[in-house]
């Protein structure tokens, strides 16, 4: 800041001008470790779960259209749906969870 004699205070622009001064940084420089995460492949049960919750509702479609009875199989894979959703998040957790221990 300087002084006019006019109006008072003046604010100035500062330069950033580097050219005469030191580096900010000086020394060796320690760069952030990146680590890959080895993450098991899904096991046998997780696939088999992933793919009955794939075919649930086509096959539930299919048995409704045939047969005629729409209530039981709308409910039917609303709840096997629930449970392979919930069975296949705790599998990956554990995945997941052994994968951060073996690091």
């Amino acid at each position: 800041m300087t002084t006019s004699p006019t109006s008072g205070q003046l604010w100035e622009q500062p330069t950033f001008d580097n050219s005469g001064a030191r580096p900010y940084v000086t020394g060796p420089v320690l760069l952030p470790v990146v680590t890959q995460l080895e993450v098991p492949p899904p096991g046998l049960e997780e696939q088999r779960l992933t793919t009955i919750r794939a075919l649930i509702w086509p096959l539930a479609l299919v048995v409704g259209i045939v047969t005629g009875s729409w209530a039981t199989f709308l409910l039917l894979p609303l709840v096997v749906g629930i449970i392979c959703r919930n069975r296949l998040r705790e599998l990956r957790r554990q995945r997941y969870a052994s994968a951060q221990l073996l690091r």
